[in-house]
């Protein structure tokens, strides 16, 4: 059994009911780059399937409020605000408001990997893994300079084929929110807080294998009971509830999925009891995996 599958761009309508596939957007090289207005959320079915993507996605607020969930934090943004995220991480549209205004944006790694594109976003990437936090409040000179590039990147899209020319927009435009971290203040992590990053980034990759907080401590080089009271400073949570949270997460993509059944979800989960996934699930969520999935259209 495999990972769960992330979503190309040509296959992102069943995330949230919007055709972009069906549109002249793909001989634009859809699975490539894409941008288009925030309005296109008035026919958007909210909330989304937790899910994964190929690309970076980010979007920025002009007027209005949506709320996204990653992994398990649900994050608001509001006017003059970015969200950026990179390919693999779990995300959820949750909400938005009928009037919000602003753009949604996303490209691949490859689309940027020639030029300074690539080592702007891994900046910005590392700055907001750092901080834990996918959005950047931005202050007025560089909403400004944003907001006038994405409408200049917009229009050219809408307007021709010149992918080329869009890319160094796109260069522009992720060069800008690199100028814009650099005069924040710098992080600087406690112990606690490395551990607790060490820590998200190694359930990022091994959910699906590691479930026991032994196992993450043993690769943390720190007692179970060290890691839990760590990672609760730092977080809130502890170490297990984290596990727990990411691996339902994972459980609800999957569910989302139609080609697995329940127990297909349970053993890419790495949990060969489906009796067990189920109370789990159940336990945490109040409903079965069963449930769950009846409330979910898969006729996609």
């Amino acid at each position: 059994m495999k990972r769960i599958p992330q979503y190309k761009p040509d296959e992102f309508k069943p995330i949230l009911n919007l055709d972009w596939a069906g549109k002249t957007m793909l001989k634009k090289g859809l699975n490539e780059f894409f941008i288009e207005p925030l309005e296109v959320l008035s026919e958007a079915k909210t909330p989304s399937q937790p899910h994964r993507k190929t690309v970076n996605d980010f979007v920025f607020i002009k007027k209005g409020f949506l709320e996204k969930m990653v992994c398990s934090d649900t994050f608001a943004v509001q006017e003059n605000m970015i969200i950026l995220l990179p390919p693999y991480k779990i995300r959820t549209f949750l909400k938005n408001t009928p009037d919000v205004e602003g753009f949604y944006c996303h490209f691949s790694d490859d689309f940027i990997a020639e030029g300074p594109g690539l080592k702007y976003l891994q900046d910005i990437l590392s700055y907001i893994e750092i901080k834990n936090n996918p959005t950047l409040y931005l202050d007025e000179q560089h909403e400004e300079r944003i907001y006038l590039i994405l409408q200049q990147m917009e229009s050219l899209y809408a307007a021709t084929d010149n992918m080329e020319l869009l890319r160094l927009y796109l260069f522009t435009l992720l060069g800008e929110i690199r100028h814009f971290i650099e005069k924040l203040p710098k992080q600087n992590l406690s112990v606690n807080e490395t551990i607790a990053l060490k820590f998200r980034r190694l359930i990022t990759s091994q959910i699906q294998n590691l479930h026991a907080v032994k196992e993450y401590a043993d690769l943390l080089n720190v007692s179970p009971n060290h890691l839990n009271k760590t990672i609760k400073k730092a977080t809130g949570k502890t170490a297990s509830e984290i596990i727990t949270e990411a691996l339902l997460m994972e459980a609800k993509a999957l569910l989302s999925l139609p080609q697995y059944t329940v127990s297909e979800v349970a053993l890419v989960l790495g949990i060969e009891d489906v009796s067990y996934f189920s109370r789990l699930f159940k336990k945490h969520t109040g409903i079965s995996p069963s449930e769950y999935r009846k409330g979910i259209d898969l006729s996609y």
